[in-house]
């Protein structure tokens, strides 16, 4: 629209570009992407294809850092995996296929707007395939998450050759314990979801495995194969193997540290689905009460876990290694139990201490040569056979996030531009009329504020059926509720349900009440009130419930600039933002308006009164009806906002007055049109005639309404009386 006060300009510029990032090696889904630490997709994709992401307000849209369109190809790098159509138009024909790769070739997409850095780009997914058992490969969280099999983590981190892992061929593992240990695991519900990123080595990852399962892998002296054991309460004392002094050779040590030494306090840190730390703590109250309240506090980190259940067990079982007094021992034996390994039990009982059937679990087996009748064993107390600890968690902190997440506005209006508002945006110049004809309108929306800590709104449109544009961004208006009913009156002062924050209602400006607007002429903060002339421009007052929103917009709406005209259907979406990011497209609620042109058409009349009084109940059972009213000009009314008691603006060019009248059934008596003053007498002897029951009714009803050519009012009088 030319000639209007707000100009566009450029504000910012939108980036765009083409990228291949190569992320990992085997992956069997890819589940989430992260542009700059927010949620760009998620989905669950299994093979090569191509995905459209479509997150404009990832990063704040347009009047912050944009955010990412465009499409991605997904490249799990098979065997069979081709090069890639688009890296090859912009790098020549003659590229790897990056096979054996998981990677994304984003097709030159838009990036970010007015920052043109690129955010880092990271992803969520899910490998636990590797050929073995894929059966028992997965583990399902109690959230509904997929881990990997611990069990199955392993064995690749021994077997692999091609991303860094030990390399041993699958004859060298002993494959019936890793079965077993992968069995368990899965019945424990016990999966993990990390990341081996070459910054430690690979036997250190494999120590980390095996310290989150509580675990032992090792070579078996008896089989020569690698080996695995899980530590677990799986044992009858009764059915151990018994070491005393029929076969110890020798008893080298044997220590125990004081139960004040012990530990009572044990903090587990874990990694939660978004990748963020959390961190969880369990106390021995026993332990507690033995140091008389002082904590002897470890934390431990167990980044594989990513369920809160799963991370509570395991600090509880860590406690439980830790809080007890717990014995150690070094033996040499005899091979009469040269079958025990490392992660198996013994019954332990050694006269000379006075021990007896104390359960002992094996850490290290030293076999010697194969000419030595001689194992060296080291060992401690398993505390599985002493009993089970009472625990109890430290109270969390009570601290929650203040910042929101965007949220849709429940309360919302889209409605059409007024004349008034067109003129206070556009001006009154020859320029901009010369534009306009009958059938001009713009479409508006505002809307009540969806949390304390939201910023702003953007509006998006689209005809119905077509595509989504971006129209606008403002503020929000300030929004109350009615505390009782109102009827129609020319002034009202409202009291309001909610009339915090209503200091910042200005005196003077315009506000809508339902679909009725109001001229705001005082405020009452401390008594909750706001004062105001009712039915003001091209409305008139009507009664509203309690409850009903009293909406402070004047400078505070959504404008979509698109000259449209009558009869388009019009969709839109209203995305809220707040610190944490704009509510995306999809996830806003849509608003349908089909458009009449309001803008253009007459205003109604006002100051109007039957018979002398204003919205009268009944009138003298043989009064004639007499209906008077004040002329309003749409076009001359820009200046100030007209009180309805007020005397004639006008006529706005070409209007005149159409009035209907209706008898006591219900029936339409009379039709009178082309009015071009401001009363109509209906006589006695027409409405007589006209009703056909030789009186007057009992009472009547009367419709008045403007009309400018085709154009009607948008609203229109309704007054009924009764004849007493």
């Amino acid at each position: 629209m030319g000639g209007g006060k707000k100009q566009c300009a450029t504000v910012g510029f939108r980036y765009y570009a083409g990228l291949h990032l190569v992320f990992c090696h085997a992956m069997d889904y890819l589940l989430k992407i992260r542009v700059g630490e927010k949620e760009a997709w998620t989905g669950v994709v299994g093979g090569n294809t191509a995905i459209r992401i479509n997150q404009p307000n990832l990063h704040g849209g347009e009047e912050r850092e944009g955010g990412v369109v465009g499409t991605v190809d997904v490249c799990f790098g098979g065997a069979d995996q081709g090069r890639n159509g688009y890296l090859q138009s912009v790098l020549g024909a003659y590229i790897p296929a990056f096979r054996g790769l998981f990677g994304l070739v984003v097709r030159k997409s838009m990036l970010s707007a007015n920052n043109p850095y690129i955010k880092e780009w990271s992803i969520l997914g899910r490998h636990s395939r590797i050929g073995w058992r894929d059966d028992l490969a997965d583990i399902v969280a109690p959230d509904g998450h997929v881990d990997m099999n611990p069990a199955h983590i392993l064995l690749e981190a021994l077997t692999n050759t091609t991303w860094g892992g030990l390399g041993y061929p699958l004859a060298d593992i002993d494959l019936p314990s890793f079965q077993t240990a992968a069995i368990l695991l899965n019945v424990e519900g016990f999966g993990l979801s990390l990341l081996w990123a070459k910054n430690t080595s690979i036997e250190e990852f494999i120590k980390i495995i095996c310290d989150h399962i509580d675990a032992k892998v090792f070579y078996s002296h008896v089989t020569g194969l690698l080996k695995i054991k899980l530590i677990r309460n799986d044992y009858n004392i009764g059915a151990l193997p018994i070491l005393n002094e029929s076969n110890i050779i020798e008893l080298v040590d044997f220590t125990g540290p004081a139960a004040t030494e012990a530990v009572n306090q044990v903090t587990v840190n874990w990694v939660d689905r978004d990748n963020q730390p959390q961190a969880v703590t369990v106390q021995d109250i026993a332990g507690l009460a033995r140091t008389n309240g002082q904590v002897n506090a470890v934390t431990l980190d167990f980044v594989g876990i990513a369920s809160p259940t799963l991370a509570a067990a395991v600090a509880g079982r860590e406690l439980q290694q830790l809080c007890m007094p717990i014995a150690s021992c070094t033996l040499v034996i005899n091979r009469t139990q040269s079958r025990l390994e490392p992660g198996d039990c013994f019954n332990f009982t050694w006269g000379p201490l006075g021990i007896a059937n104390m359960a002992m679990r094996v850490d290290t087996v030293e076999v010697g040569l194969h000419t030595d009748s001689q194992l060296r064993i080291t060992a401690v107390r398993d505390v599985y056979g002493l009993g089970a600890i009472n625990l109890t968690t430290p109270e969390s902190s009570l601290w929650t996030n203040p910042i929101n997440a965007p949220a849709a506005a429940v309360r919302r209006r889209v409605s059409e531009i007024t004349w008034w508002q067109f003129v206070q945006e556009y001006g009154e110049s020859a320029a901009v009329m010369a534009e306009l004809d009958d059938t001009s309108t713009m479409v508006i929306c505002y809307c009540h504020r969806p949390s304390a800590d939201a910023i702003n709104y953007e509006m998006w449109t689209r005809n119905t059926g077509g595509e989504w544009v971006h129209q606008d961004t403002d503020s929000f208006p300030w929004v109350g509720s009615l505390a009782a009913a109102v009827g129609p009156e020319v002034e009202s002062t409202l009291v309001m349900l909610d009339a915090i924050d209503s200091n910042l209602v200005r005196a003077g400006a315009y506000a809508a009440l339902g679909d009725e607007l109001v001229a705001i002429t005082g405020v009452d903060a401390a008594a909750g009130t706001i004062t105001v002339d009712r039915g003001v421009l091209d409305t008139i007052p009507v009664s509203h419930a309690e409850g009903a929103y009293l909406w402070c917009h004047e400078s505070l709406f959504g404008l979509d600039r698109t000259a449209r005209v009558s009869g388009e259907s019009v969709d839109v979406r209203i995305l809220p933002s707040t610190a944490m990011g704009r509510l995306s497209l999809a996830d806003a609620p849509t608003n349908s308006l089909l458009t009449v042109g309001r803008m253009m058409r007459p205003y109604p009349p006002g100051n109007v009164r039957i018979n002398g009084s204003r919205w009268p109940v009944s009138i003298g059972a043989a009064e004639e009806l007499i209906v008077t009213w004040a002329h309003r000009d749409r076009i001359t009314q820009t200046v100030s906002l007209v009180s309805q008691d007020t005397g004639n603006f006008g006529p706005e060019a070409g209007v005149t007055y159409t009035l209907r009248i209706y008898g006591e059934t219900g029936t339409l008596l009379r039709t009178v049109t082309g009015v071009t003053g401001t009363a109509y007498t209906y006589a006695s002897a027409d409405e007589i005639a006209d009703s056909g029951l030789g009186r007057l009714n009992t009472s009547l009803r009367v419709e008045l309404e403007s009309v400018r050519g085709s154009l009607v009012s948008l609203q229109l009088w309704d007054l009924a009386v009764a004849r007493s």
